[in-house]
């Protein structure tokens, strides 16, 4: 992007540089016009641009190889010892932004930014600036105790993620085998984690005191701008997800116990194929995951085709799991060069397919919103940011044939996906409710929080025997790393996948149609209410019964055509 404000050659790791940029902005007298304002907007959205696109890259260089000490130094540093600086300078900028005389003229364009403005400033403290730095710390000591699993088994060194695929195999006993390898190797890091978990629960806290507000809760439902929807909005989806979805995961886990002949479902029982097929094979390498990734969209729809090469030619995607690389995956936003980039932990299974169908959803939200004039209206909302990607695993099952030309395997494949759809649901209410729970007991000790989570997990079991399996069981939550990295980032992914459903059913009545009102939705960004970008997209911004109801049909219907 061509800058018109800050220079070329910017010493992004200067202190000292970073804050006379961010005072010239403090101290320059912007003319009492519309237009005056519009352009300092701008200008301070350029900063933060290209501060927020070397944190997001030290970042990927950092979680690709957490054994990286350069680039972990790198990471800390910025963290250390820029982020304090924009965050002292945000709340300058803000004040001087709502003492703005012109700042009414421009509420149509930047609304919901003001809005958000106006709760930074409510919940500004100077005391939580060396609080969130630790935060950041503690996050990343976090993801260096998980980088660092593996085991050795089969004869070589494997990351988790790769051990996935034996819980596919159709012996039990060795996916019993690799299951209990797999976690005895994490409770082998359980008390660390809890200890890892506390000191992280302790500064979010003190931060949410800090901020005046009664707890973290209050707290972070302001900082998500969660202006649509509340605590007890989401307690009430838990109760929905109880009475209406695990009662579908039970007749689908019945279904897989009697299949199997068995006379109780364990863990390792729920990867497997039910008749004893091998597993599923749809790729060897991360570059054909992504080579028929994207001929999928390219059949799809032309501009999402498009973008999926551009990411593919400029190398935009990290796909394969190995030692030292941080778990999970995400797609992460280079604000200056407005460039998306994916992040993934593939081990060569079924899963892997939709997690990348699902990450290139976010890229394409990424590419849809480049013109969004600010950084902070490239900032998505989860609720619909999981639409954008969770639509793209929906709708790419239609081409999955480019992974299974055999049509029982896609057939599967299909299944496979569409039963992940039921689960997610009463793992959602799981997550999200212990949280909840554990945030309203802030002096909770660490045996509070294994009996909160055993009581939870018992309230949304689907049918699972955990007998003998009960330390598993206990530190069962420790795998979601959510719960660490991102508080209260889960319930999103519920809303958004009945945004996804009903994305999917348009696509079945109309393809282009669909995919035309999402990519225009996506395209404006965080600039309006969530309620008005589900309407753009053509879907509803509901979580009640009424609308779960009836998209939980749609699912059971396809399923019962498979």
């Amino acid at each position: 992007m061509n800058r018109k404000f800050v220079p070329i050659h910017f010493n992004v790791d200067s202190p000292a540089e970073v804050e006379k940029f961010y005072q010239k902005l403090v101290d320059e007298k912007v003319a009492e016009t519309p237009e005056a304002l519009r352009e300092w907007i701008l200008r301070w959205s350029e900063l933060d641009s290209v501060l927020s696109e070397v944190n997001s890259r030290r970042y990927v260089k950092m979680t690709c190889n957490t054994a990286d000490e350069v680039a972990a130094n790198l990471y800390a540093s910025f963290v250390e010892n820029i982020s304090p600086v924009q965050q002292k300078y945000s709340d300058l900028l803000n004040k001087k932004l709502v003492a703005h005389p012109s700042l009414d003229a421009l509420k149509g364009e930047f609304e919901c930014f003001f809005k958000s403005v106006q709760v930074s400033l409510e919940l500004f403290n100077e005391k939580n600036i060396p609080l969130e730095t630790e935060e950041q710390k503690e996050i990343q000591a976090y993801q260096k105790i998980t980088g660092g699993m593996s085991v050795n088994y089969d004869g070589e060194t494997r990351t988790l993620q790769q051990m996935n695929k034996y819980l596919e195999l159709a012996d039990r006993a060795k996916r019993e085998d690799a299951f209990r390898t797999i976690w005895n190797r994490r409770l082998q890091d359980s008390e660390a984690l809890d200890n890892a978990y506390t000191k992280l629960f302790d500064l979010r806290n003190k931060i949410a005191k800090n901020a005046g507000c009664k707890d973290f809760i209050e707290y972070i439902f302001k900082v998500k701008n969660r202006f649509d929807y509340t605590p007890a909005d989401c307690k009430t989806f838990h109760e929905s997800i109880e009475k209406l979805v695990l009662p579908l995961l039970r007749k689908i886990y019945e279904k897989r116990k009697a299949a199997m002949q068995l006379d109780s479902l364990k863990p390792w029982d729920l990867n497997v194929d039910p008749f004893n097929r091998d597993p599923l094979k749809p790729f060897k390498n991360g570059s054909e995951l992504i080579e028929k990734c994207d001929r999928i969209f390219e059949k799809l729809n032309p501009l999402a085709g498009a973008w999926a090469r551009q990411m593919q030619a400029e190398q935009l995607i990290d796909p394969e799991s190995r030692l030292g690389k941080a778990p999970g995956g995400y797609q992460i936003g280079f604000d200056e060069t407005r460039l998306p980039f994916i992040f993934m932990n593939a081990a060569g299974n079924d899963r892997d397919v939709y997690t990348l169908l699902h990450e290139s959803g976010h890229s394409f939200h990424q590419f849809a919103m480049a013109k969004q004039p600010i950084v902070a209206y490239r900032d998505i909302m989860a609720e619909f940011a999981e639409v954008a990607s969770m639509s793209m695993e929906l709708i790419g099952q239609s081409c999955i044939e480019e992974f299974y030309p055999n049509p029982a395997e896609a057939k599967r494949s299909r299944q496979n996906s569409l039963e992940d759809v039921i689960w997610l649901f009463p793992w959602v209410a799981s997550i999200d409710s212990f949280q909840h729970e554990l945030y309203s007991r802030p002096n909770h000790t660490v045996k509070d929080r294994h009996d909160i989570w055993l009581s939870i997990m018992d309230r949304f079991n689907a049918g699972i025997d955990y007998t003998g399996l009960e330390d598993i069981k206990s530190n069962f939550w420790q795998k979601q790393l959510h719960l660490f990295e991102c508080p209260f980032y889960y319930v999103e992914y519920g809303i958004a996948q009945l945004g996804a459903l009903q994305v999917w059913a348009n696509f079945k009545k109309d393809p282009q149609k669909a995919f035309d009102m999402l990519f225009k939705a996506e395209s404006l960004g965080s600039s309006r209410p969530l309620p008005e970008l589900f309407s753009t997209a053509g879907i509803k911004f509901d979580f009640t019964p009424k609308t779960i109801e009836p998209l939980m049909q749609l699912v059971c219907d396809e399923l019962d055509k498979i």
